[in-house]
């Protein structure tokens, strides 16, 4: 609807213009009226208005200063005049100010009043509808102009190899600022992030992003004009070079009291010039991962990690002495002895992290050697905290969360070695799981088993689950993952081939499920696999 006010110091004439011609009909809103100038201003100012119907000559505020003012107030609205004969000086006047139009009110017919209203209506559609163009085409230009900078930006942090060429390309393609020397390239990793997604607080990780990205971009305006560059999974960068402690601090409590989040920092060395940020990129992620040692909001410096210990794999796990504990089943000194294990570690040189969590895979290794003595598998044993224990070694983000997770699992675990003494199931369940194991890569129902011993799905269930302790999809998935495991180690096979030999007819289904079990997706496990056979 346009709005419209009118504007007359006489009130037959406001009745009149009231009356004249059905406004709502034709697509208009009376928004208002006033006795002179002074209240059109005041309603002016209170709500939008498209076109003011104004008199000239009127106390307190004539029609000529409204004008005037209405540059200011209102300065999109349209003012058609309302004259008399003797009032062409002040029409012409008015004209000059910018009214776009005028109309006689002696002689006026409401099909001449409708027919300017109309072409003033025309006026201001096209106006608002190039006027939202205009503006849409803007945020896109920026949008997109935004997002160009950034992927240049990221591609000269994470891409090895950028000449100098390429650098002043893109500095004076986008209008950077140059950088002075000492240049540090700071990256910053939501804590927990997988933890954050899938509490689902912020409903998407899409809008996750866009809020820490605001948070972040606010804090560092006061410091520097750089970018903010996202780089994946929870994890910003930026390049800044004058680096303050307190800006990154600001960050950090920004986040925690806005999201309630932590955010640790790994700062690069100095560098010397831009064309080694990618080395200072590097430096940085190298130093946020020794938040491996440390708590949530770690703040750590390239430059001060102690890389006495880095290749140093130290091995902290006697395996006769765990075999003796468990043995025994000695709870208390199995925890005695891993709280001791995790202290020598943390207290020791610090090795870079992906050593140490191999160290971590090693006690994994212990025990399912010891389960498997029994006729056992380590897969079998319930999960603790929705992991499973190598899943747990390799995701878990710190030592501390890593050791804890032990804690809690070890007696979970010698409760399950009691299931472990080659038990023997009853005819029926043992019926199932020898269909599972030859029928493994074929798909599988439980209404389909429970047909071949004669039981309902439910009974089967039920009954599978108490003589076994685990359930009938968690059998055949361990059953499927154990045969995955062997064919990964044979380069010959591709991922999706394995997919579908193992049962699953959606690779990437296939891999997520990998991935719960093993921490790492099916090709990282080969690569970790293949590394260590050929050392």
């Amino acid at each position: 609807m346009i709005r419209v006010l009118i504007v007359d110091d006489e009130i037959l004439v406001r009745i009149g213009l009231k009356t004249i011609i059905p406004w709502e009909q034709n697509g208009f809103e009376l928004v208002g009226e006033a006795s002179n100038g002074a209240e059109a201003l005041h309603l002016l100012q209170q709500q939008e208005c498209h076109i003011v119907l104004t008199d000239i000559r009127m106390p307190e505020l004539d029609g000529l200063q409204l004008l005037e003012a209405m540059k200011t107030i209102a300065p999109r609205a349209k003012c058609l005049i309302l004259s008399n004969h003797n009032d062409f000086e002040y029409v012409q006047k008015a004209l000059r100010l910018g009214a776009v139009d005028y109309i006689l009110k002696l002689t006026m017919e409401p099909e001449e009043l409708l027919e300017k209203l109309n072409q003033l209506k025309e006026t201001i559609e096209f106006e608002t509808e190039k006027t939202m163009e205009d503006s849409q085409l803007q945020y896109k230009m920026s949008k997109y102009g935004r997002e160009a900078r950034e992927k240049r930006i990221r591609e000269l942090l994470v891409k090895q190899n950028s000449t100098r060429w390429d650098v002043e390309d893109m500095m004076r393609e986008f209008n950077l600022q140059p950088y002075s020397a000492p240049i540090y390239v700071v990256n910053f990793q939501l804590d927990h992030y997988h933890e954050v997604l899938e509490q689902n607080k912020f409903q998407s990780e899409r809008l996750l992003h866009f809020t820490v990205a605001n948070i972040l971009t606010e804090i560092f305006k006061k410091y520097f004009e750089g970018e903010l560059i996202e780089i994946e999974n929870g994890k910003y960068s930026i390049i800044v070079d004058n680096l303050q402690k307190s800006m990154l601090l600001e960050a950090q409590e920004a986040i925690a009291a806005f999201l309630e989040l932590t955010i640790s920092i790994g700062v690069s060395a100095p560098l010397l010039e831009i064309l080694d940020v990618h080395q200072g990129f590097v430096q940085a992620s190298e130093a946020l991962a020794y938040r491996f040692y440390e708590e949530e909001g770690a703040l750590i410096y390239y430059g001060r990690i102690d890389v006495s210990g880095s290749g140093i794999l130290p091995e902290p796990w006697s395996d006769n002495e765990w075999e003796r504990l468990l043995e025994k089943r000695d709870e208390a000194g199995l925890q005695l002895k891993l709280q001791e294990s995790y202290e020598a570690i943390l207290n020791g040189p610090r090795s870079n992290p992906e050593y140490v969590r191999e160290v971590w895979v090693h006690l994994v290794h212990i025990l399912e050697a010891f389960a498997r003595r029994l006729g056992g598998d380590l897969y079998s044993v319930p999960l603790y905290g929705a992991m499973y224990p190598y899943h747990a070694v390799r995701s878990l983000e710190r030592m501390r969360d890593i050791y804890l997770w032990f804690h809690g699992w070890l007696p979970v675990y010698l409760g399950q070695l009691k299931q472990f003494s080659h038990q023997l199931y009853r005819p029926e369940i043992q019926a199932v799981l020898n269909t599972i194991k030859e029928h493994f890569d074929q798909p599988l129902k439980v209404s389909e088993l429970a047909k071949q011993v004669s039981f309902t799905e439910n009974y089967l269930s039920v009954l599978f689950k108490k003589e076994t302790g685990e359930t009938i999809m968690d059998y055949l998935t361990r059953i499927r993952m154990a045969r995955a495991r062997e064919l990964l180690k044979d380069q010959t096979y591709k991922i999706y081939e394995i997919s579908e030999m193992v049962g699953y007819g959606d690779s990437n289904y296939f891999s997520k499920q990998f991935k719960k079990m093993e921490g790492v997706y099916p090709l990282e496990y080969r690569k970790l696999y293949l590394g260590k056979s050929a050392s």
